[in-house]
This record gives structure tokens, C-alpha cells and sequence, in this order.
């Protein structure tokens, strides 16, 4: 499969400093920034023509800072790796995605009122799936848009977003004002809907497990900056334990996850001390 990168660039700076291999996506006049990596990504699937022989992706200019990857390594990885898989994922993260039971588990630690969030939106738009009690790892866990896609992935994903958008720009409901409330973000303060969207890649994937995916190892790229990268053999363990028990169903490898993972929120100070 050929290879398309691009580095969205949101400012001259960016635009002037694009890795080498990667394309450039202009989103310099940011019309929306409300919408963050969304805005540009949508923009180009919705007015240009994907070629059915060829991986996608859309970073954002800290991809490299975040996951210590850069075009050549990637290259490498899908010499070396790619099988025909319809999604390749390069997420950092490590501990964020192994100690919490699920994404959505994650995300609602530090910005609370997500988990319900994402089950709103899922509940009226996908059938059948408890986002609360599903499980995510490593291996079906994408952080930040960091994935590179075949065009019906990307088919899939821009589905989701265009009713997340629409969703979200309709605001007389229950569902509009979740989206739209702002939660805090280090320092700033970003609306519910941008992390809602970084976790539509993962949605995809566990609503339609006959998906192929890939997964570059995020125990080789980073950890967050957050107390919960002080847990680094925990989570592998975590991870692993979570992986067995997608596999197999045997609730002994959950109970024995649940246990860590409580130990683990245990021994951290409260919530709003980390910021994912």
C-alpha cells in the first residue's frame, strides 16, 4: 500500500516546519477551532477523492514530540508489518490506555461527563453497544487521530463525525449541550466534543470487529504526562490482562485488571491534580 501523511498546520510556524515525508494540510486560517483536528481532516474527505490503494493519515504537528516516530520509522514498521490491515495505529499513551478499563473509563477521569457523553451519542446513533463495560487495550485503542486508514475506514469514521458535527452544531438538546459544555484541558478549556471525536477511530472498532487493524506497540513510543506513567510495569500487566480477556471471556483476567486498576487510581492524588 502506498502511503499518504499529512501534518495538519494550524499556523506559519507549522507550515514552514513540516517532517520530512509528510504532506501539508493548510488549516492556517483555522475557521473553527472549536472543532480542533477535526475541522481540517473533515475538509479533506469531504472535497477530495481517496484512492482505494492507499493508507491515509492526518497528524497533528505534535505527532513526532508525542510518539518519537517521524516518516522513515513508520515506513519501516509497515515494511516489516502491514498485512493489508484497513487501520494502522500509532498511539502514544501507554499508560492511559493499559491501567483504565476503556477508553471512555479514561477520558472520564479528567473531563467527567464524557463516558456519558460518548454513550448519548452512541446510543442514538450505534446499535447495541455499552461504551461503559466494553474493554479496550493496546491493540483497539486510538489517541489523538494518530491512525493511518484505507479509504473505507476513513468511508466509516467520517460517517460518525459528520452526525457527531451535526449533533453537536444542533444546539436545542440534552446531547448538543453535553458537547458544547467546555471541560478544562491543562490549562485551557476545550468543549466535550473534540474528546467525543478522538475517540470516534476507537468506536469504529468496536462496532465492527471484522475490521483488520494494526498496532504500532505503545510501550515503545511514550507515556502521558500525567502521574499514570509512573506505572509502567502495571500497565503492561493491565494491558495484558485485558487483551486475554477479549480473547477468551474468562471473567478471572477482568477481576484480576479491576484489581490493579483500583490499586493503582488509589495510590494517585485526586482527578484534577493529572491532566490527560
Amino acid at each position: 500500500m502506498k502511503t499518504c501523511i499529512y501534518q495538519i498546520c494550524y499556523s506559519p510556524e507549522t507550515l514552514a516546519n513540516v517532517p520530512e515525508g509528510f504532506s501539508v494540510l493548510d488549516n492556517v486560517a483555522n475557521e473553527r477551532p472549536d472543532w480542533r483536528e477535526y475541522w481540517a481532516i473533515r475538509n479533506f474527505l469531504l472535497n477530495n477523492h481517496l484512492s482505494d490503494d492507499t493508507l491515509y493519515g492526518f497528524f497533528s504537528p505534535k505527532f513526532s514530540s508525542k510518539t518519537t516516530l517521524d516518516h522513515k520509522k513508520i515506513q519501516e514498521f509497515l515494511a516489516s508489518n502491514y498485512k493489508d490491515q484497513e487501520v494502522v495505529s500509532f498511539s502514544p499513551f501507554w499508560d492511559l490506555m493499559s491501567i483504565f478499563k476503556n477508553v471512555f473509563e479514561q477520558g472520564d477521569f479528567f473531563h467527567p461527563g464524557l463516558s456519558e457523553t460518548c454513550q448519548m451519542f452512541s446510543d442514538q446513533h450505534i446499535a447495541g453497544i455499552d461504551l461503559k463495560d466494553t474493554i479496550t487495550h493496546s491493540g483497539n485503542t486510538i489517541f489523538c487521530n494518530y491512525f493511518l486508514a484505507k479509504k473505507s475506514f476513513w468511508k466509516e469514521w467520517l460517517t460518525l463525525g459528520e452526525l457527531l458535527f451535526e449533533a453537536s452544531e444542533n444546539k436545542s438538546n440534552e446531547l448538543a449541550d453535553k458537547l458544547n459544555a467546555n471541560t478544562s484541558y491543562g490549562e485551557q478549556h476545550v468543549p466535550m466534543k473534540v474528546f467525543v471525536q478522538e475517540r470516534l477511530a476507537t468506536i469504529c472498532l468496536l462496532a465492527n470487529k471484522n475490521i483488520k487493524s494494526l498496532n504500532y506497540s505503545s510501550f515503545a513510543i511514550g507515556a502521558s504526562t500525567t502521574p499514570f506513567n509512573n506505572f509502567y510495569h502495571e500497565a503492561v500487566i493491565s494491558d495484558a490482562l485485558k487483551r486475554a480477556y477479549t480473547q477468551t471471556g474468562h471473567h478471572s483476567y477482568l477481576s484480576e485488571f479491576s484489581a490493579l486498576r483500583d490499586s493503582i487510581i488509589q495510590k494517585l492524588r485526586t482527578p484534577n491534580e493529572a491532566r490527560a
